[in-house]
């Protein structure tokens, strides 16, 4: 809307329009609230105030700038469409490298735990005997460290992009 020579309001009814829910009934909300009275900027910081993401906070940061220097503002969200397609794109990848990781995280952190329940099934006197007196410190400790690792692998294949 913005190439064909609309205005930023006109570009914002037609999204309140056209876009799917919830980005539409969104974009309504700011388009009443500039009907209103409120100017874009407010009415947009407002727009990111409710739908709190960093994809949208970066697109209203370079409206708003553009606003007050200047520019091609149909350019300027292109660039950042751009830039969030390949984020998302880049998570996906993510995502899939670190399947396998996340996936051993959980198979390693359970077998030891279902380990016991087998040797309780088989033979009840050998793990109790672990329970009892100063011993009860070895199941303690395994569990804890279990619970440990569990985490920092956790923690390793959670990549921010």
């Amino acid at each position: 809307s913005l190439r064909a020579g609309y205005s930023l309001l006109q570009a914002m009814e037609t999204v309140s329009r056209e876009a799917p829910e919830p980005t539409a009934t969104e974009f309504r909300r700011v388009v009443r609230e500039v009907g209103l009275g409120l100017s874009p900027e407010e009415a947009l910081d407002h727009l990111v105030r409710r739908m709190q993401s960093d994809d949208l906070e970066l697109m209203v940061t370079a409206i708003n700038i553009q606003h007050e220097v200047g520019g091609n503002l149909a350019q300027i969200l292109e660039s950042i469409a751009y830039t969030i397609r390949e984020r998302v794109r880049i998570k996906g990848e993510i995502a899939t490298l670190t399947a396998q990781q996340v996936i051993s995280g959980y198979i390693i952190s359970t077998l030891p735990i279902l380990l016991s329940l087998v040797l309780y099934l088989i033979n009840r006197e050998y793990i109790m005997g672990m329970f009892e007196g100063v011993f009860i410190c070895i199941p303690i400790m395994g569990a804890l460290m279990i619970f440990v690792a569990f985490l920092i692998i956790r923690r390793i294949t959670a990549i921010e992009v």
